[in-house]
């Protein structure tokens, strides 16, 4: 195969990658303004997380000017993030399983932006030295961690998807495809890595290539045949439940964690203004909706009055 295929399949697979995240991120922007959950602690709220509580506490609390604490909410979010804490909390079985495979991708993410960083090192002139060296040592063993977590978690997570009953019944096939594309891909990168005596230069190359378009015949079959999958995998993803990744910004700082006061938001402000607007097809007695009556007017009309 001619390398200049493996670099085009590269430049596609990330940016399809692209493309998509930013479609549903700005798809996500335009949608109505979602439902306040009401779940606390909320992990900006530094003083009060410890017990669960909110400035809803407070006595005419919507006089005062929230100030949130951004490190204490990046911390909470980095806790999930890292660590997957809640389902360490709520299912410790299953963490033992998903914690190893999302450790493994968290490891090749990192390889990956160390990676970046020496290409554009190489790029940019700068000898081979000690730092290089530190580099491509922090990423030979990030990777055989990733691939290995990959594997090892994946399947973990297969395995309880087709033993638990009550998890079976939730399991789509794409579920199952999505664990052993993992599967299979941890593997023919574990065995690249180990056919190749450094799989850090291999990459570095390949990536200082890609950003200076500069298709250099790649020696390595076992490593053509790695990125290509990489390259399909990056663009198969994002298109499907695992791509939930990218949108837990949103999930805990916009929904779970949105608890900003509407008076101080003037977006939130426009977005229910637009919703109230919406008509109710709603026909149960406490709502009475017709299909032309507003949500507006749901909420200030009382439907226990009396019949005139």
């Amino acid at each position: 195969m001619s390398s200049v295929i493996v670099y085009l399949v590269a430049y596609a697979g990330l940016a399809i990658c692209v493309g998509i995240v930013a479609c549903k991120v700005r798809s996500y922007l335009q949608k109505p303004v979602h439902v306040r959950w009401e779940l606390y602690p909320v992990a900006h709220e530094a003083k009060r997380a410890s017990y669960g509580g909110s400035y809803l506490e407070d006595v005419d609390w919507w006089k005062n000017k929230q100030q949130p604490s951004f490190i204490a909410g990046m911390k909470g979010l980095l806790t999930e993030l890292l660590f997957l804490h809640m389902t360490l909390e709520t299912n410790t079985r299953l963490w033992y399983r998903t914690y190893p495979f999302h450790a493994g991708l968290y490891c090749l993410l990192g390889a990956f932006f160390f990676t970046v960083l020496a290409a554009i090192a190489q790029l940019s002139g700068i000898e081979p030295g000690m730092f290089i060296t530190l580099i491509g040592n922090v990423v030979q063993v990030l990777t055989a961690v990733g691939f290995i977590g990959v594997i090892g978690g994946g399947i973990g997570l297969l395995h309880r998807r087709l033993t638990q009953e009550d998890l079976r019944r939730y399991s789509t096939p794409e579920h199952y495809f999505n664990l052993i594309a993992f599967i299979l891909f941890g593997v023919l990168g574990l065995l690249c890595w180990m056919l190749n005596p450094s799989f850090f230069a291999l990459s570095r190359d390949f990536t200082a290539n890609m950003i200076s378009f500069n298709f250099l015949p790649i020696e390595s079959a076992s490593f053509v045949v790695f990125a290509l999958v990489a390259s399909i995998l990056s663009a198969y993803v994002p298109a499907t439940h695992m791509g939930h990744f990218f949108m837990k910004y949103f999930l805990y700082h916009d929904i779970r964690w949105g608890d900003q006061p509407t008076q101080d938001n003037p977006n939130t402000q426009k977005k229910i203004d637009k919703v109230l607007g919406f008509p109710v097809s709603w026909k149960a007695p406490h709502i009475e909706g017709d299909g032309i009556k507003s949500w507006a007017e749901v909420a200030t009309t009382n439907p226990a009055r009396p019949k005139e």
